[in-house]
Formats: C-alpha cells, sequence, structure tokens
C-alpha cells in the first residue's frame, strides 16, 4: 500500500470525517502570503467562473469539467481537469475549482516556502496518485469517498528543482529535513484543508 497524504478542501460542500480528522482544528484559512498568491474564492453560485479567472492569473493549465453524476450517487460539480498548476502534476486530475483553489494556496503558502526554509531549493512537482474516483470509504463501502465528488486529492511526494525526491511512504518517518518537510507540510496545510490524512491515520494512508 503507497502512503500518502488525503487532503480534503476547507472551503465548499464537504462531508465532516470527524472521526478521521488527523491534526486539524476548525478555523478559517489564512490569508494569502503576498500578493502574488492567488486571491480569495467567495462562495455561491458565480464563484466557479471567480476560480477558474484565480487559476488562469497564476498560469495554471487546465480545463472545465460539465457537471455530471452517476446513478450510485458519484460525480463533479463546477470541476476542472489540471494538467499543469505552477509546477508539474504527475498526472492531470479532476478535481472541484475549490480543491484546485485550495491546491494553489497549499503550493504559495506551505510547500515553496518550506523547501526554501529546509532545501534552499523550490518544489517543481507534485507527486499523486489521482482525485476523482467513483468508490466508497475505505472501511464503509457505502458511504462515498470525497473522491466520488472530485473533493480530495492522495498526495504521494514532491520533486525538488535538483532532482531531490521526498515521498511519503520512504521518507515520512525521516528524522531529517525530508521526514520535517513532509509532517510539518501536512501539519500547516489544516489551514487550508479540512481533513488531512497521512500515515498516521490508517493503514491506507
Amino acid at each position: 500500500m503507497v502512503k500518502k497524504l488525503l487532503m480534503l478542501p476547507r472551503f465548499g460542500s464537504i462531508l465532516c470525517l470527524a472521526l478521521l480528522l488527523v491534526g486539524c482544528a476548525q478555523r478559517p484559512a489564512a490569508p494569502p502570503r503576498d500578493a502574488s498568491a492567488p486571491p480569495r474564492v467567495e462562495s455561491g453560485s458565480e464563484a466557479y467562473l471567480a476560480c477558474q479567472a484565480n487559476l488562469s492569473e497564476v498560469g495554471w493549465d487546465f480545463e472545465p469539467i460539465a457537471d455530471f453524476s452517476t446513478p450510485d450517487g458519484c460525480g463533479v460539480s463546477e470541476a476542472v481537469k489540471l494538467q499543469r498548476s505552477t509546477m508539474v502534476l504527475s498526472r492531470p486530475t479532476v478535481v472541484t475549482c475549490t480543491l484546485a483553489y485550495a491546491i494553489a494556496r497549499f503550493e504559495f503558502e506551505v510547500l515553496q516556502p518550506l523547501a526554501e526554509e529546509l532545501f534552499k531549493k523550490e518544489v517543481k512537482r507534485i507527486d499523486h496518485v489521482g482525485s476523482y474516483n467513483c468508490r466508497g470509504i475505505r472501511n464503509n463501502r457505502a458511504r462515498l469517498s470525497e473522491h466520488a465528488k472530485g473533493r480530495a486529492i492522495d498526495i504521494i511526494g514532491v520533486e525538488l528543482t535538483d532532482g531531490t525526491k521526498i515521498r511519503v511512504e520512504a521518507d515520512w518517518a525521516d528524522k531529517g529535513p525530508k521526514g520535517q518537510f513532509l509532517r510539518r507540510a501536512a501539519k500547516t496545510a489544516c489551514s487550508l484543508f479540512s481533513v488531512v490524512l497521512g500515515p498516521n491515520a490508517d493503514r491506507d494512508h
């Protein structure tokens, strides 16, 4: 089982997975660090267009996805297919625009500052194993996962500009900067995501 970090966006309509919450207090997201970070997206019917404008402004490659649903309750609403963010994604992925925006803030406010502090490098790629996936949660298949709505993403690691790879599976318990990077990233992500699950949460993560 590949270890990973599961992240669910703080903004928007999501299921509250309180029993699996790992160290995340319910508090408002912090404001962007500086003018280069994407602006806050307001909720409401106009949020989708505003979100797309924000993603375009920071240079993300994406395409809007038409809303769809399946007979078993899966589907996405106000979603985009992310091809590339400010850094490379290991594969394109379908997420709600709200989640895409949260990932944008995660890059600007968490990943890049940590990489600069600990390695004096930038993150050039986020490695993940997908977002939208029509399935139930691991311990209760009758209950749909947030992945079934495109509202969660599984991140397995990052790669820095010098080729250094940091992996959740290999480096989470590392006593050096790689482990510190992952654990601090997961903890700080709680200001941007409602749920952050890591290797300490359950055997699947």
